[in-house]
């Protein structure tokens, strides 16, 4: 499967504290699978940090976006939900994302994807 990118939209019971226990894995997994995992494990432990205290206050987190392959993206949205939106590969947008899903089922938190659901991108492809 070819995709841009891999839109996570959460059950609407599911609230951003309920993302908490799931957050370091996912976001480790996202890191390892996109090859973004830096050797200085510190800076990542601050970043998982300042997510999870977003998380545990029932906030949108920061998520991942940095400059890279691949970014995992929270949106400015009143629904919980992210995205992981790639410049490279399509092909690795799409394993990605069913690797992350894995992790959220495995942590049974009830998500759908939607792929190439972002606007600018639509825009673009219209074009």
């Amino acid at each position: 499967m070819r995709a841009r990118s891999g839109h996570f939209k959460f059950d609407k019971k599911v609230k951003w504290k309920n993302l908490v226990s799931a957050f370091r894995p996912l976001f480790l997994k996202f890191l390892e699978e996109t090859q973004q995992l830096p050797e200085d494990m510190e800076s990542v432990d601050v970043l998982i940090e300042e997510n999870l205290r977003d998380l545990r206050n029932n906030r949108k987190p920061e998520g991942y976006n940095r400059e890279g392959l691949m970014r995992m993206i929270f949106p400015i949205s009143n629904e919980v939900e992210f995205y992981v939106y790639g410049r490279g590969k399509t092909i690795e947008v799409a394993r990605v994302t069913e690797q992350l899903s894995r992790i959220l089922q495995k942590y049974r938190l009830k998500h759908t994807i939607e792929w190439d659901r972002l606007k600018i991108l639509a825009d673009k492809k219209e074009t």
